[in-house]
């Protein structure tokens, strides 16, 4: 069953950086890598794989909450100063990388600040990975009648529809032919379906191979306008 198969997914990706470091523990016991530029790098290594099992901790604790459905804080939010402080995150990683923003109107939304960023984050990372370092992506974000429509749009290998039906699915990354980095076990799309559902809304995947691929999220628009810091105003097309 699904709860099963949950189980021997994270299983399976938390034993992975488990024995790596068992495997430094190891060379350190019988004084292997004695010398101090070795030892460093072994150091570096463990830290590495302990970090990446913290994620995965932590992306697995959040996947349960929201399973159980436990509520998120809700809160006016300004979704486009959002999308804008990820965009600028995400251009920092990659400066070669351009990451065109848009903002098409208001994009007043209901939930959980934190929750939201992750999202947005998840979406970039997700194009960054799978899509050459000097690819294009575009983002926009404004309204769509009643909700408040988010697109990342990248322009790289795109998807086949085997890979499209499943993007959501747990601990499914899909070709690894396809990616630059596969250092992620799989949950990133995953999260960012549980977070959107959560909040009321949908996450949708349009792509073809050799068309990129485009995600969209909508959102329930609030009436509610986010409150604004001093100096804040809309942001412009970048």
């Amino acid at each position: 069953n699904r709860l099963r198969r949950f189980v021997a997914d994270a299983s399976h990706e938390l034993r992975t950086p488990l024995t790596s470091i068992r495997g430094y523990a190891e060379l350190f016991r019988r004084g292997a890598d004695s010398r101090p530029e070795d030892l460093a790098k072994s150091m570096q290594r463990i830290e590495a794989e302990a970090a990446r099992m913290g994620v995965l901790v932590d992306d697995l604790l959040l996947l349960a909450r929201l399973d159980q459905g436990r509520p998120l804080e809700r809160e006016p939010l300004d979704l486009a100063r959002i999308v804008e402080d990820a965009v600028d995150s995400a251009r920092a990683v990659e400066p070669d990388r351009p990451i065109d923003l848009e903002v098409r109107g208001p994009a007043s939304v209901l939930g959980d600040a934190g929750r939201m960023r992750q999202t947005v984050d998840n979406l970039l990372d997700n194009a960054r990975v799978h899509t050459p370092a000097s690819s294009p992506v575009r983002v926009t974000v404004g309204p769509d009648g009643e909700a408040v429509l988010l697109t990342v749009a990248d322009e790289g290998p795109g998807l086949p529809s085997e890979v499209v039906d499943r993007a959501f699915e747990r601990f499914y990354r899909g070709d690894p032919s396809r990616s630059r980095s596969m250092g992620g076990a799989g949950l990133g799309l995953s999260i960012v379906a549980a977070i959107v559902e959560a909040h009321g809304g949908t996450v949708t995947v349009r792509s073809e191979e050799g068309a990129g691929a485009t995600f969209e999220v909508r959102l329930p628009a609030s009436g509610d306008p986010a409150p604004e810091q001093e100096g804040e105003g809309p942001v412009p097309p970048s």
